[in-house]
């Protein structure tokens, strides 16, 4: 491939969807989802503003094929974490710092694979979705108190989904201080208040004795 102006490999070979993906969320982690334009992400792989609307219908187009990179890289991060985890309970706790090391490594792709109107329009994403979901369901139905059904496992699911998030969010806010200096850091946080999490769905429900 060859260097751009700005020292960034251009395509080749009609790899250029491939190109305009990359170039897409360098340039939302720059400027955000508003500030994006196709027109800048042909700029940056030296072709023609015309030039991706023959891969991509639209913008949302090329914004849910970026969307869905996100999140293949997402679900290798949680594949590479979980490799050596043996219990469910730490397989699903593993999610939330998943998450969190995925935000600090692609930031703003986060904010364009949750879109609800990217998503609702591209189901492409939704499959996306439900794979990851299937991959940790296994674990949640291990997990859940016995005589709970489905409907609790998916909540469990959803509950870690929401932690997880809520970190990500504080994390890209700066909140913890420079995301890639403390990445790790935070995902141990959010790896430990998932296990707490996890462990209260392993209780049975109902109410109260007493």
């Amino acid at each position: 491939m060859a260097p751009t102006r700005r020292g960034r490999a251009t395509y080749h070979h009609g790899d250029l969807p491939a190109a305009l993906v990359r170039a897409t969320l360098e340039i939302i982690d720059e400027v955000g989802v508003r500030g994006f334009s196709v027109a800048e992400a042909a700029r940056r792989t030296c072709v023609s503003p015309g030039a991706p609307y023959r891969h991509f219908a639209d913008r949302d187009a090329l914004l849910a094929a970026a969307a869905l990179e996100v999140s293949r890289r997402l679900r290798a991060i949680y594949l590479e974490t979980v490799a050596e985890v043996g219990s469910a309970q730490e397989r699903l706790a593993t999610v939330a710092g998943s998450f969190v090391r995925a935000a600090a490594r692609y930031r703003g792709g986060l904010d364009i694979l949750f879109a609800p109107g990217l998503r609702a329009a591209h189901p492409e994403l939704q499959e996306s979705s439900r794979e990851f979901v299937a991959l940790l369901l296994p674990s949640a139905f291990e997990v859940i108190a016995p005589g709970e059904g489905a409907e609790a496992a998916v909540a469990l699911l959803d509950a870690l989904n929401a932690l997880a998030r809520g970190y990500v969010a504080q994390l890209l806010e700066g909140k913890f201080g420079d995301p890639e200096e403390v990445a790790e850091d935070v995902a141990t946080r959010a790896t430990r208040a998932a296990r707490v999490l996890v462990a209260g769905y392993g209780l049975p429900s109902g109410p109260a004795d007493g």
